[in-house]
């Protein structure tokens, strides 16, 4: 399975591509909300043929896409933000200053601090992928886009969207020796993931790799309980 849309919600939808180079899946989003969609993150620019068939296929007009949201700066997340307006792009100012002068030309907005409330989403930063790095939060759906912050590279997509009990048992392996390895890095890991315990969130959607659904909150805080026993 190299690439496929898979729906999450009946308004939401992820656009998942294979990359061989890393052996793993790059994620992105769409969120249709009355006549509008949202799009969170673009994928790498050499995937855009397919990006760009996938969003015809979920029916997304270019009139019709209001915000598109980055969750950090990295170029298999901003790749095909050119294919859009900038006045449309939105980014966390901490990662906006690290982009190029090029790159910087393509987001027409910014937004700072450490959460709020953006147009259509909910956001908290979590500055440990990049100093800017965020997940987001739709309230409708009950889905946190954590970007990269917790992602599952490497992994098989299974159901895709479900339970992946492999997976989670998987992850919180790696977390393991990654304390092991690394404690004061995972602690900071960690902080993220206490402030990702604010939100009701019943799908967790990373950046690489498949979505969980149920038990979130159980689930973060057997991650929590992990890095820090």
């Amino acid at each position: 399975m190299n690439n496929v849309i898979a729906p999450i919600t009946d308004s939401t939808w992820a656009i998942i591509t294979y990359e061989e180079a890393w052996n793993s899946y790059v994620n992105s989003y769409v969120i249709k909300q009355g006549n509008a969609f949202v799009l969170i993150d673009s994928h790498q620019r050499k995937q855009r043929s397919y990006f760009q068939q996938a969003l015809e296929e979920i029916g997304v007009k270019p009139e019709r896409t209001e915000y598109v949201y980055f969750t950090h700066r990295h170029a298999d997340h901003i790749g095909n933000a050119d294919m859009f307006p900038s006045r449309n792009n939105w980014i966390h100012l901490e990662d906006y200053y690290g982009l190029d002068d090029f790159s910087q030309t393509l987001f027409g907005h910014t937004f700072t601090g450490s959460g709020g409330d953006l147009p259509s989403l909910r956001f908290r930063q979590l500055s440990f992928h990049t100093e800017g790095s965020v997940a987001f939060f739709d309230p409708q759906s009950k889905i946190c886009f954590v970007g990269d912050h917790l992602c599952f590279e490497n992994t098989e997509l299974g159901q895709i969207v479900g339970g992946e009990v492999g997976c989670r048992a998987a992850y919180q392996e790696h977390l393991k020796q990654w304390v092991a390895r690394e404690p004061e890095r995972a602690a900071e890991f960690t902080e993220g993931l206490e402030i990702l315990q604010d939100w009701p969130i019943e799908y967790l959607a990373t950046g690489h790799g498949p979505i969980l659904h149920g038990e979130i909150k159980g689930f973060l805080q057997e991650l929590i309980a992990i890095a820090r026993p």
